[in-house]
């Protein structure tokens, strides 16, 4: 669901694609490659139908133009059972420059990627969030995706000031992060392994964008991967317990023109109920087109069309650096249940604010309640997109 981001890239790729002429490098990122046949590479579209393959699918798909690996999760300090639970965020994204070249015209200095990640840890104790970035090409030596069967799903070098590399690992049913820029104090090593099965968004894991269908990902979460590891706080190593959401998607359509920005939820309630809930919005604020995804305790599966559910903001929070005016604070009320939820931002200042694409968005901690005054219930992470200024895509 972060197709924003992606389409903020689009320009990004076109400077790219500005290399000195003739050039393997200039020729790779080409806005109409061509292969020695002379026919245009077409990029493949996410449709319906698509036969999933495990670990296959966890791993790069050259012939999709954009996929990102999505893990989001809550931790507990080990050594403090009563510190506030930390928040944290690593985002793998991968845009392709071009479709894969023909092995007679492919080489490892001839990149057909584009290599971002976003990593983020929040505290709600101080209120601090530290984002960082990187972006490169995808070579040997500045980052690349994995292939099938390869342990490697994605890694970059670090910030610079960082003689380091991030990197997404997976390797027997764990993955290994491992985040790392000294510069903002920044570090955090996490194995996440699932314990449910993953849910698939949509019918099939094809999870469409629009009432036409003409849009859409192939989308699947592991909900609830037990975690633990160590983050660097307050400047020492500390061991740390909890649980993370993985999203997977694959796609190469963007955003309908009318299409501005989403809202996106990620919800473990207590009671063992998975809730994945997105809605698009218009220029205007409103909703164009919203979907979700509900696994029950017992395991059964739920898609959540518009009729079953409806988010209404409660609660505002403007950014002192992006000037944004985010939700931060919503009601949700669910066909079926009584009492709606409440979904509250664990602490406001949760924006990532990129200095390398001028994008900025809100990702972070939420809790959930039952009750507008009641205790938590549950608790997961929140998305928003397109708020402010210059935050919708050129494309």
């Amino acid at each position: 669901m972060r197709f924003l981001i992606f389409g903020m890239l689009v320009a990004m790729v076109w400077a790219l694609s500005a290399a000195a002429p003739g050039t393997q490098e200039g020729r790779a990122a080409s806005a109409e490659p061509v292969t020695p046949g002379g026919a245009l590479p077409q990029w493949r579209s996410a449709a319906p139908g698509y036969v999933w393959q495990f670990p296959a699918d966890l791993a790069r798909h050259p012939d999709y133009k954009t996929e990102w690996w999505y893990i989001t999760g809550h931790l507990q300090p080990q050594d403090d059972p009563k510190a506030a639970t930390l928040s944290f965020q690593l985002t793998f994204f991968r845009v392709g420059l071009t479709p894969a070249l023909a092995p007679a015209d492919s080489s490892a200095w001839s990149p057909t990627d584009l290599v971002m990640a976003h990593a983020a840890i929040g505290d709600p104790a101080t209120g601090q969030h530290v984002f960082s970035e990187v972006i490169h090409r995808a070579t040997p030596f500045l980052g690349g995706f994995g292939a099938a069967g390869d342990t490697t799903l994605a890694w970059v070098r670090a910030p610079a000031g960082t003689d380091a590399a991030w990197s997404l690992r997976y390797r027997e049913g764990t993955f290994f992060l491992t985040v790392r820029d000294d510069r903002r104090n920044l570090r955090y090593e996490l194995q996440c392994t699932p314990t449910r099965p993953r849910l698939f968004h949509g019918e099939g894991g094809f999870s469409p964008k629009t009432q036409q269908g003409d849009a859409g990902s192939l989308y699947f979460s592991s909900t609830r991967m037990r975690t633990h590891g160590t983050v660097l706080r307050a400047g020492q190593e500390v061991p740390v317990m909890g649980s993370a959401w993985l999203d997977r998607e694959i796609f190469t359509s963007t955003l309908a023109d009318r299409q501005v920005g989403w809202d996106w939820f990620s919800l473990n309630l207590d009671d063992g109920t998975d809730l994945m809930l997105y809605r698009l919005r218009d220029a205007d604020g409103q909703e164009d087109f919203a979907l979700g995804t509900r696994r029950r305790p017992d395991g059964a599966t739920q898609p959540m069309t518009t009729d079953r559910w409806r988010l209404t903001p409660l609660e505002f929070w403007e950014s002192p650096r992006s000037g944004s005016r985010y939700p931060i604070s919503w009601q949700l009320k669910i066909a079926g249940r009584d009492a709606p939820y409440y979904l509250r931002a664990t602490f406001p200042e949760q924006e990532n604010v990129s200095g390398l694409t001028d994008i900025h968005y809100w990702e972070g901690a939420v809790t959930v309640h039952g009750a507008e005054n009641g205790p938590p219930v549950g608790r997961g992470f929140m998305e928003l997109t397109g708020y402010g200024e210059g935050s919708r895509p050129p494309v």
